[in-house]
């Protein structure tokens, strides 16, 4: 039985055909250190979105630079604020570093920011956005955005962490690098882990003010970007014709798959990223659930590890994997009508 990995949300095609064309020629350079700072790759991103590349900061995936914005800009009598049911990496960079930090309790999959407003102080520092929002899926859209940038005081950090975002269709996302015009508060962090298919080799980068990306850039550990992530973004950053079809594979599997699902009985929520979140009415019934999909090869994500017991999350996969996923439960769904039958 093939294993088929789909708890990280990696790209299941691999790399761009580019990338792996500049790992290939640079592998024979790789005796020689990086330059300190990734000009170039600077220079393409700061094109590709129509800012200065003194806006930008390339980093070792963007897990370094949550951790330099907790380090660095918010001090230890400060607070950053988050919700519950995000990416663990800001709860857990903030405990890493001994900075206070606040939840909001999500009441359902969407992240609602009109619930921040309230909890922001004088203490509070920054706020952490995934956006989609890993694990559920859900966006903040364009206008929800703006009017938390709006309300709130102009020295709290808004980090909107856009990972998934080249797999969204739906219109009312943010146009996030526009507004960081109007609001320089807003740092957009982005990623080469998820659609170009470079999770291994640690690359992602910020859009950020002209001062948080000197602040960023000072306290970047030395040479944290090594020479073969950089020429395979750059290369990556090329590949068009690749990372359309992947969004695109993605747009059209991830409708099928969260169809079929629904129409099984499980509680699937509708995602704009490439991974699909499924609520369970207790623990007991996600664990059946989960061994099921591990018996048959499929392995998925246990939300336990974001410290939510009750769900799974489901990488969109290849065709094959996705049309293993539902035959899979499928078969749990008949199996369990035939035994209440008899």
């Amino acid at each position: 039985m093939e294993l088929v990995k789909l708890i990280s949300n990696e790209n299941p095609f691999g790399p761009p055909p580019k990338a792996l064309e500049a790992i290939r020629k640079y592998a024979q350079s790789v005796n020689y250190y990086p330059k300190f700072v990734p000009q170039t790759l600077k220079e393409k991103l700061a094109a590709k979105y129509h800012v200065s590349p003194e806006n930008i900061t390339v980093s070792a995936g963007s897990y370094e630079l949550i951790n330099l914005i907790t380090r660095f800009l918010v001090n230890r009598d400060e607070e950053i604020l988050t919700f519950d049911n995000t990416f663990i990496a800001y709860s857990y960079s903030a405990k890493r570093n001994s900075r206070k930090y606040s939840t909001v309790q999500m009441t359902g999959p969407e992240c609602n920011l009109n619930d921040l407003i309230p909890l922001c102080g004088d203490k509070t520092k920054a706020i952490f956005i995934a956006n989609p929002n890993n694990p559920t899926g859900t966006i903040v859209t364009h206008n929800s955005l703006q009017k938390l940038l709006k309300e709130i005081s102009s020295h709290i950090l808004v980090v909107v962490d856009e990972a998934y975002f080249e797999y969204v269709t739906d219109e009312s996302y943010p146009n996030s690098v526009q507004i960081q015009k109007d609001y320089p508060n807003l740092v957009i962090l982005r990623t080469f882990s998820k659609i170009y298919g470079l999770a291994g080799i640690r690359i992602g980068y910020g859009i950020a003010s002209r001062e948080i990306s000197e602040v960023l850039e000072k306290n970047r550990l030395l040479r944290s970007v090594n020479a073969l992530a950089e020429k395979a973004a750059e290369a990556a950053l090329d590949d068009v014709e690749y990372i359309e079809q992947s969004a695109a594979h993605n747009d059209r599997e991830r409708a099928i798959l969260y169809e079929e699902l629904s129409r099984l009985g499980y509680n699937v929520n509708p995602s704009q990223a490439n991974f699909l979140y499924f609520s369970f009415p207790d623990n007991e019934r996600k664990a059946k659930v989960y061994r099921h999909l591990s018996d048959h090869g499929l392995l998925v994500c246990d939300m336990e590890f974001f410290g939510k017991k009750n769900a799974l999350r489901i990488t969109i996969g290849n065709s094959d994997a996705n049309h293993r996923v539902i035959q899979c439960l499928g078969k749990l769904v008949s199996r369990e009508k035939t035994a209440e039958a008899v």
